[in-house]
Order: structure tokens, then sequence, then C-alpha cells
């Protein structure tokens, strides 16, 4: 077990596959879709309203989940980590760039043995362990979440999460704006890396209450890698509630960043270079 192991840490990993790569001892796996089975966390089990909807949230009905579970501990539980089957956060670059996604590395199974990451999984000097932010550019201007998400999905599904949120009191009417405007994106939202268990279930569960309501409003079902609907929603709206929270914490004139940011890997066979969404 890694010395620097943050006290009264959960670290899971969501997975609908069997998982390709060993993760450190303190990594439990929640599984989803047909990698569910006896003696496992299953999100059948923790979260089972929301299975049906496995197609239209991926990782994020698993991190439901793992809310559930957490609030069943007896333990307090001051630091949360969240893996998925093929990206994990690194604090140092272990891997190489992506061809075709700035902030992600991509790395093999066989490489990935080359390394401790049972510690670089860990925060070293933060609360945090964070990938580093990415932005949204096109011939040199940058754009926020609401351009961006009108070019690479359906737009009025953000649109529409967006009332309910407001609706919901998650979002303040003066931050839609904020939101649609803001230019720094962190991958994966609050779904990924480690982060305070406060701030994150108090965060999670909002992202949830939306979701909920958007589904009973919205029977949206899209195809290929337009399914997880919701889930690319989730990772906007979560996002900003991370930068709002790093933001806020910092100091005047302090660096609210760079202390807390690692670097955001991807599993891939040997030889491949690039993302591939929904693999």
């Amino acid at each position: 077990m890694p010395a620097c192991l943050p006290d009264n840490l959960f670290y899971a990993c969501l997975t609908h596959v069997p998982l390709q790569v060993e993760y450190p001892a303190y990594v439990t796996p929640i599984y989803m879709g047909e990698a569910q089975g006896e003696g496992k966390l299953n999100l059948r089990d923790l979260a089972p309203e929301w299975e049906q909807y496995h197609p239209v949230l991926g990782a994020t009905a698993g991190a439901f989940a793992m809310k559930n579970y957490l609030l069943t501990l007896p333990q307090e539980i001051k630091h949360v980590g969240i893996c998925q089957y093929r990206k994990f956060l690194s604090t140092d670059r272990i891997g190489v760039p992506a061809s075709n996604y700035t902030v992600m590395d991509v790395i093999s199974a066989p490489q990935i043995l080359q390394f401790d990451i049972a510690q670089l999984m860990l925060p070293q000097k933060s609360d945090y362990l964070i990938g580093r932010p990415g932005g949204f550019t096109v011939n040199g201007e940058n754009f926020g979440y609401l351009y961006q998400y009108k070019d690479v999905h359906h737009v009025e599904d953000f649109l529409r999460f967006t009332a309910v949120a407001v609706e919901l009191g998650v979002l303040g009417k003066r931050e839609v704006c904020p939101l649609f405007d803001e230019k720094i994106f962190f991958p994966g939202g609050i779904e990924l890396g480690v982060l305070p268990a406060d701030f994150w279930i108090r965060h999670i569960t909002a992202i949830e209450s939306v979701i909920r309501a958007c589904v009973e409003m919205h029977p949206v079902r899209r195809p290929d890698g337009q399914a997880r609907v919701w889930a690319f929603c989730a990772e906007r709206l979560g996002s900003y509630f991370l930068l709002r929270q790093l933001r806020a914490q910092a100091a005047a004139g302090m660096d609210w960043l760079s202390p807390h940011t690692g670097q955001l890997n991807l599993l891939v066979e040997p030889g491949e270079q690039g993302y591939i969404p929904g693999v």
C-alpha cells in the first residue's frame, strides 16, 4: 500500500467490461452492464433505478452507484477517487500524447507495468488530483461550452439539461451564461481523479437530481457515439462545478490550478496513438 495513501480514501474503477489492466489494490471495481456478476459491486444492486438508463449515462450511472455505496459505509470517507476501465489520472506523464486529444496521453497495458501507478494515481500535495484542462479552439479563437456542444453533440440536450438544473436550483440563473461561456474544460468533469468526498458527494447528488428529471421529461435515445446523452451534459456541469470550487478556494492572486493537476491517461492497444470515443 502506498505510504502517501490519503486518509479514508475510497477509490473506484467504473467499468462495463472486464478490466484489462491491474489497477492498485486500493481501487475497487464497480461493474455495469454485462460485466456485472455475483460477488461484485454492481450497478443493479447499488443503484437499481439507473440500470435501465446505463445506455444514456455510461460511467455516470456507475458514479451514482458509487455515491450510494459510500453512504452505506460505517467509516467517514474524506477523499474519493475515480478511474474508468480505460481512463485514469496520474501525477506525472507516463504515456505519450494522443494524436487527436490534446490533454490526454495514451499508454498500453504492457507499458503501465514499467511504472508504480499505485503511487502515481494519488495526489501528492493537494486534496485533488485532476487532469490538465483543455479548451475549445477554432481558428485560434477560444469558445465556450455551449458553442462546442452544438458542434459535437445535440445542443437541445444541453439546453434542456441546463433548464432543469436552474429549475431545481442546482444552477443559479446568473450562472447560466458563465456556464455556457466557460472556456476551461476538465474532461470527465467530477467523474475522474481524486476529490474531497464532501465536495464530490454534494455535487454528484446535484447532478443526479438533474438527470433524474431529464430522463423523466425527455426520454431521448440517440445512436452510437451520441448515445450517452446526459453523461455529456453532466461532464460539462461537473467541470463547471470543479472550476468554481477551485477558484473560490484560492486566495487572490494565487495559482488555483497547477497544484492540483496531473495527467489524464487512456489505456490503448499497443501501437494505437489516438482516442476512439465509445470503444
